[in-house]
């Protein structure tokens, strides 16, 4: 099984809500997947195996869901991978941390994440930007 990144965007009208995103969360971690990041509150950044790719497109709330890579020499490249690197950490903490407590029918049913905090973005000065910089194809070019 080999994770790829996604980028998993919300449509418009799903994208206040915590509910929404709390249940993306659980679909790709049901999948065995993890939540890299949330990119505000419109979009997750996503690790999981690539089959599981229709799951994710087919769901209601998703606008778009599609690959995406970092550029190894980005400015931001090494920052990003360490909190990707932390948060997958934190996330299979928690699954074994559960795995431990409970029963196995349980397990199936409980929450294998921990839970998404949502940041709305603060607007920087471009002058103090870091670089970071999410593209993905348009649908032409798919």
């Amino acid at each position: 099984m080999a994770h790829q990144i996604y980028l998993v965007s919300l449509h418009a009208s799903h994208c206040d809500s915590d509910a929404v995103r709390d249940e993306l969360a659980d679909v790709i971690h049901g999948v065995g997947g993890f939540v890299l990041m949330a990119a505000g509150s419109e979009a997750l950044i996503t690790a999981f195996d690539e089959r599981h790719l229709p799951i994710l497109e087919r769901h209601e709330a998703v606008a778009f869901c599609g690959g995406l890579s970092l550029n190894p020499n980005g400015a931001a490249a090494d920052k990003l991978r360490r909190l990707f690197a932390a948060n997958v950490a934190a996330q299979l903490h928690t699954r074994d941390a559960a795995a431990d407590e409970i029963s196995p029918s349980a397990r199936a049913a409980g929450p294998r994440h921990r839970p998404l905090v949502w940041h709305r973005p603060a607007l920087h000065h471009p002058a103090r930007a870091t670089g970071v910089s999410v593209t993905t194809p348009s649908i032409s070019q798919r």
